[in-house]
Order: structure tokens, then sequence, then C-alpha cells
């Protein structure tokens, strides 16, 4: 069994109840964790046990990961982990070299010249600027970081590729967000919010991306004064929990590490009385309460670059073949209208 956390993390002082609590700290731990996939969990019991907190507890808790698709039950057996970790890959010059030296390689074993090769290089290229882009829609939580996340995204896809933006709440509401969804060629969302997807638009072709913690919240983290006084501040009262875990994962020598809520009722003096503050995405309105001169800064995630180029890239070059030949396409078709890249009224803000 590789799940294992403080019972500490789990704090029954909190407005917040812990079966909320142990929901948030496992889904985030399953989602964006590195537990491979069939790794088995502790039973309810001995969770139950562990945390201290009643078994029906952890019981609905565990159902409920089940349901988000971030565990399965085995009969007889328990609980295990269902989701697969992607391997991080080289993204640098020297794996290109690489490439281009077996690209070679394969050439000279066909009998094809280096200027034939250069030639079916430079035909493949002009046909990528010219061909039909994907329609890709990105879901997400927040408007604003929703944004930074496409750029992230944007230099694996086509030039001609088009994305859009939209939030979960404005998905819920508008008939025409979701439809734009359900005529888009795919629709990217964070990996433990795929099931919650699904059910607000069934029958799109969804695909759950794995993100992971930046390299400037890492450095942030890292450079904290052991002596500080930390307040960690989610915007999410699910996500509670992991937000100390979630900072001494990076800043292991920090001691005193306060959690709280941006909206609880003594945020302030949580604040107030800190060295450094750490906010979660989306939380960025408690800022104004940071005294000046204190650090304060956004733990603030990015998509797996491995997810990226392991999963996403081919998944999209699929969608791009079946472009390519009508009689093969399973989604998209006639009647979809111009691919746009405006980010629509009332769903983005720059």
């Amino acid at each position: 069994m590789a799940l294992a956390f403080d019972p500490s993390y789990i704090d029954k002082s909190l407005p917040v109840p812990v079966g909320r609590q142990l929901y948030g700290l496992m889904s985030y731990l399953l989602s964006h964790g590195d537990l491979p996939k069939g790794t088995k969990l502790p039973s309810v019991r001995q969770m139950a046990r562990d945390v201290g907190i009643a078994q029906a507890t952890v019981s609905q808790v565990y159902q409920d990961l089940r349901d988000a698709g971030l565990l399965e039950m085995r009969k007889g057996s328990g609980a295990y982990t269902c989701l697969s970790i992607p391997q991080q890959s080289d993204h640098g010059r020297g794996s290109l070299r690489t490439d281009i030296e077996i690209l070679l390689n394969k050439a000279e074993r066909l009998g094809i010249n280096r200027m034939t090769l250069v030639a079916m290089v430079n035909a493949q290229a002009q046909l990528r600027r010219t061909r039909s882009g994907l329609k890709i829609v990105f879901v997400a939580v927040f408007e604003g970081p929703g944004a930074d996340y496409v750029d992230e995204i944007r230099p694996v896809l086509s030039p001609s590729d088009r994305i859009s933006i939209v939030t979960f709440d404005h998905l819920r509401e508008n008939e025409d967000a979701r439809k734009r969804c359900l005529d888009a060629d795919i629709v990217l969302t964070f990996l433990h919010r795929e099931t919650e997807l699904t059910a607000i638009i069934g029958g799109a072709n969804i695909l759950g991306l794995r993100f992971i913690p930046s390299n400037n919240t890492r450095k942030a983290l890292a450079s904290i004064d052991p002596r500080a006084r930390v307040a960690a501040i989610t915007q999410l009262e699910d996500y509670i929990a992991i937000m100390r875990p979630s900072v001494q994962r990076f800043a292991p020598h920090v001691a005193d590490i306060r959690v709280g809520w941006s909206y609880a009722p003594d945020v302030e003096a949580v604040i107030t009385e800190s060295d450094v503050v750490i906010y979660a995405t989306g939380a960025d309105h408690i800022t104004r309460l940071v005294r000046p001169g204190v650090p304060c800064f956004e733990y603030r995630h990015t998509p797996d670059p491995a997810v990226l180029e392991n999963e996403l890239v081919p998944r999209l070059t699929k969608l791009r073949e079946a472009l390519e030949r009508p009689d093969m396409r399973t989604r998209g078709g006639e009647g979809e209208g111009e691919r746009s890249t405006e980010l629509h009224q009332g769903e983005m803000k720059q």
C-alpha cells in the first residue's frame, strides 16, 4: 500500500466536514500524485482507524472516488488506483536530434536518399499548414487560469487548430456552450473532473489531462525561510486538506503551516499572523489582505508535459487522420461552421 498521509491533514476544527476533506485529499493524491495503476489502497476500516473518523464516512468517500473514476473497487479484494501515470520524456533539442537520426537511418534502410527525404518533410510541413484544423474546447474551473493553461497546451497543437475556453459554471447554465462542446472534435479538462464533465455533456469526445505543480511554484516553496509562519489558503473547501501536504512536498523544511479557506471568517486573522502566504488558484482575491512586504504567491499547476506528448498528441493525430478521410470520420462533419479562435463573451476575461 503506497497511499500514506499524516492523519493531521484532516483537521476536525475546520468548518469543513471531515468527509469532504478526505475526499478532496484523496482525489488530489489519486489524480495528481505518482501512484501507479493498480496500487492497493488502505481498507475502509484501516483508513477510518488511521484518520480517526467513522467507517461510514470513509466508505462514502471511497464510493464517491469510484464514481469519479479515480479508483476501482474489486469485490473481496478492496480498492485500487485505476489511473495510469505517464512517464516524463525529454523535451529538449537533444531528443529531437535523436529522432532526426532515427529518421535518417530509416530512410537509408528504405533506399530513400537525403534530398528525397527533405522533399518529403517539406511536403508534409506544407500539408500541416494548409489542412483543416481541429476544434478544441478546454473546460476550466476559473477563467483567468484557464487561459494560462490553454497557452501551455497550445505549443503541441497544429497552427490551424482552434481552441476556446468555457468554465464548468457556464457550461451548466448555457445550452449553447454545451452544444459547442458536443460539436467540438475534442474537449479537454482536468483528469479528476472528467467524470463530472461527462455527466454534463455526455456524448462529447472528452480527454482529462493530468496537472502537476509548476516549476515556479516548486522554486517559490523551496525558497521559504524554514522559520516562517506559512498560511496556505484554498479557494475550494473540498481541497482544504491537501494544502498542507502540497506545501510540505516541496518545502519539507517548513514546520509552521496553517491552512484556511478563502471565505472563512478567520481567514484575515490567519493571513495577518503569517510571514508567507500561499493561495490556491482562484483565491487571488485574498492578496488584498496580505501585509506589504510579506511574500505571497499562487500554488499554480501546469499540464503534465508527459501527458501532452504521450496522450494528447497521439489523440489529436488520430482525429486529424479522420478529418483528412471523410469516410472515416466519427465526429464533426458538415455544418459545424467556421472554427473560431475567439473566446466567447462571458466565458473568458483576459
